[in-house]
């Protein structure tokens, strides 16, 4: 059975999407295989997850098979279902999924994503190609990339690390010093930051609060960065680099920088910019000049160097 212009063009659009989002610096990206699957890849930040899919376009006849094959896969941690949005396949797919809920393979459910694509679309015009091409990037970046592969970060993280109260850059020190340096103990951190046991306790509590720090409670606390925790600090990184640089930063760093409730600005942000309010009523601009800001005192301040991504270039390897 021959593959349409439009199911070709959608599984490999779907790739080309993950792929050049890679280039924001915040995860890698391999394509593997296809093995029984129209597409995978692998994508690789703290640990390496097998996105595998299946895309629908013509053959409606064939939904139950392709969601019987994403559920039983054992290796793929994300499976993907690119399909003709039309009221028969949604029927469908609603209730292959609720007689799954009623079996053992219930749990697997929760690794699938659906991608539903206009039905009238056309590969062979340029501006319906455009139309998807967007659609993809909007669903995969909002969908998979930011609730997934980057641990969920959101605008409200990035308020939170903005909260920069009496001590700027007092946030992103924290995170980087035990991201780096592991924690001991409030009064080792705070003998490292050269601050209060006070200020880094309350300080603690609030990036726990938030779920930029994950707290394990036992004898004693420990703290380590969450996914997302460690994400925030990349992108702080980046923006350092391109603040010290005239490059600047990719088209797909500046669409994660959208999502995430910010508009990238090219000129200079003078290292003792002051916000007009407080993080949640800010200007998408002054958002981001707040990021720029925090990022640089916690260099200045603290002496954090961001002289490395905190997550692996390569797949680990399997023992």
């Amino acid at each position: 059975m021959s593959e349409s212009v439009e199911h070709k063009f959608l599984s490999d659009r779907t790739l080309d999407v993950l792929e050049g989002m890679s280039n924001t610096g915040l995860y890698a990206f391999k394509e593997t295989d296809r093995k029984k699957f129209d597409f995978t890849c692998d994508l690789v930040r703290d640990w390496s997850r097998l996105i595998s899919g299946q895309t629908l376009w013509k053959h409606s006849e064939g939904i139950d098979k392709d969601l019987r094959i994403l559920l039983s896969d054992d290796e793929s941690k994300i499976t993907l279902y690119v399909a003709r949005d039309t009221t028969s396949n949604r029927r469908t797919v609603h209730e292959i999924i609720s007689d799954t809920k009623k079996t053992p393979m219930r749990e697997r459910l929760a690794r699938l994503r659906t991608v539903w694509i206009p039905s009238d679309f056309d590969a062979d015009k340029e501006e319906d190609r455009e139309t998807v091409w967007q659609l993809l990037t909007e669903r995969l970046t909002r969908d998979l990339l930011i609730s997934v592969i980057l641990g969920g970060v959101s605008v409200r993280d990035i308020e939170a690390v903005g909260m920069r109260g009496r001590t700027p850059g007092l946030s992103l020190a924290l995170i980087e010093s035990i991201a780096s340096d592991g924690f001991v103990s409030v009064p080792n951190l705070a003998r490292r930051l050269s601050v209060s046991t006070t200020m880094v306790r309350n300080r603690i509590q609030l990036l726990a609060a938030f779920g930029l720090l994950d707290g394990a409670d036992s004898a004693v606390i420990t703290y380590q960065p969450s996914v997302k925790g460690k994400v925030v600090l990349d992108i702080c990184r980046s923006l350092v680099m391109a603040a010290n640089s005239d490059v600047g930063v990719t088209p797909e760093f500046q669409y994660v920088l959208e999502v995430l409730g910010m508009r990238y600005v090219r000129e200079p942000v003078p290292l003792h910019w002051c916000p007009s309010g407080l993080p949640a009523t800010l200007a998408p601009e002054e958002q981001f000049k707040g990021l720029v800001c925090e990022s640089r005192n916690a260099t200045n301040i603290f002496g954090i160097e961001w002289s490395r991504p905190f997550f692996e270039r390569t797949p680990p390897s399997v023992p």
